[in-house]
């Protein structure tokens, strides 16, 4: 049998075609799919102006914090806060902890003093950087 494979950028049809199949293979072999909701952002605005969100998503009964982007110039301002929220999205979800991934030059730190635990650091990232993940009991 011959096979064509073809390289392209992920449209909104293959993603849900992909999800669809995660799905159901995960309800065949356990019984539910622990990914069933769509992401849901948190944001900040100031004057009509965007100034940070955060971005997160129940992972098999956990928080899984995907994106938190603060504006340039808005940093060191409390924009944070938007943390807060999601972690409390978390608990009244029922979540046991909370993870999120970041670079080196991201924010391990931030999270660090949130109460965050370094579970893994992988080096050997482009620019000598790391990934780091991170999680917090909820609980």
């Amino acid at each position: 049998m011959t096979y064509k494979i073809t390289i392209g950028t992920l449209t909104s049809e293959l993603k849900d075609s992909i999800y669809k199949d995660f799905a159901d293979h995960a309800i065949a072999t356990i019984g539910f799919n622990g990914l069933s909701d769509e992401p849901i952002a948190f944001e900040i605005n100031d004057n009509g102006i965007n100034i940070g969100v955060c971005v997160c998503q129940l992972f098999w009964d956990n928080l899984h914090i995907k994106y938190l982007i603060t504006r340039k110039g808005y940093k060191g301002q409390g924009i944070g806060v938007l943390i807060e929220h999601a972690l409390r999205y978390g608990k009244e979800q029922g979540c046991s902890f909370a993870f999120v991934e970041t670079m080196n030059f991201q924010a391990p730190e931030f999270y660090q003093k949130l109460g965050f635990q370094i579970e893994l650091k992988r080096d050997g990232y482009a620019g000598g950087s790391s990934l780091y993940y991170l999680r917090k009991d909820l609980s």
